[in-house]
């Protein structure tokens, strides 16, 4: 798939670009940008493998290839990374949309951007250079700061607080009201009075749901990034620069340290602590604090080697 924006650049300012070394034809043209087995002879491919076969005009790699015009680099991913933080992104613009729904009492800076159909309640502050998407909810007293990006359909609920440089994909809803009832004669819903905040540099995928704390915060640490279709809790802490991939679901009251990784589909029950530098296996189940420093899979989640330990004697017997 090529990028959104058209290159049209030479392969030798793309080479500076990405700190590279090239060789071939140096005023090669590059139009677009795409994997391997998709290129045409006008695109440029990254090719982490150098024996990987490829239509494409141009190469990036780790060597030069044969027959074709390139750009040698030491790390192809970094390359990568470098080309599509320059051309990939977003052009600024500073519009309020004519149908966006903005109460008197909510305050905007002079550089933003509300498009069409956004709503946006009273007491809600926004900071500069945030872009918020069509049909997005803002709710009464809601934060964001500066250099946002709430994509269109985001649900963001009252009081809510955002840091600086937050990523918000469609479809996500912020702050609502957990899961929590009282049984009586029948369930009754219990208030959640609390806030979600959500520090800077943080990253979430289209339609995760994070609820407010019932009383108190819940909160997502600086620098944490949030796959597609993840739920978490009332009163969750989550750390600093963790990953937490797609369809995992974290129950109220977990607390989760600095650094650790969540893989697809893995649950967190209720008031479980997982420690710092934790690494959690895709389909596992946590029902109990684990240490720190450590990789757990399985259900329930226990330290990876014994659970390799415990397969291979599985298998033996069989």
């Amino acid at each position: 798939m090529h990028l959104w924006v058209p290159l049209d650049v030479k392969l030798s300012d793309a080479g500076r670009l990405v700190q590279g070394k090239v060789y071939g034809k140096r005023s090669f043209i590059i139009q677009g940008v795409a994997p391997p087995d998709e290129a045409c002879p006008a695109d440029l491919t990254f090719l982490f493998e150098p024996e990987v076969e490829t239509k494409a005009g141009a190469v990036v790699a780790r060597v030069q290839v044969q027959n074709k015009n390139g750009i040698v680099v030491r790390d192809p991913r970094d390359a990568l990374f470098r080309l599509l933080e320059h051309f990939g992104k977003k052009k600024s613009i500073h519009t309020i949309a004519q149908s966006a729904v903005i109460d008197p009492a909510a305050r905007l800076p002079s550089r933003c951007e509300i498009q069409p159909y956004a709503v946006i309640r009273s007491g809600v502050s926004i900071g500069a250079g945030t872009r918020i998407g069509a049909h997005a909810f803002i709710g009464e007293g809601a934060v964001l700061g500066k250099h946002c990006d709430i994509s269109p359909h985001v649900v963001i609920h009252q009081n809510t607080r955002i840091g600086d440089h937050v990523s918000i994909g469609s479809g996500a809803i912020l702050g609502k009201e957990g899961f929590g009832y009282i049984k009586k004669r029948r369930y009754q819903r219990l208030r959640h009075i609390g806030t979600l905040v959500i520090d800077a540099f943080v990253d979430i995928g289209a339609h995760v749901t994070i609820d407010r704390g019932t009383i108190g915060r819940t909160v997502i640490g600086e620098g944490t990034k949030i796959d597609n279709l993840v739920h978490i809790a009332h009163n969750v802490r989550i750390g600093k620069n963790c990953i937490i991939m797609g369809q995992c679901g974290i129950a109220g009251s977990a607390r989760i340290g600095d650094r650790v990784v969540l893989c697809g589909q893995v649950g967190v029950a209720d008031h479980v602590c997982i420690g710092h530098d934790v690494v959690v296996y895709a389909k596992s189940a946590v029902y109990k604090s684990i240490s720190p420093k450590q990789v757990y899979s399985g259900i329930p989640a226990r330290e990876h080697r014994a659970v390799l330990r415990a397969l291979a004697r599985l298998y033996r017997t069989v």
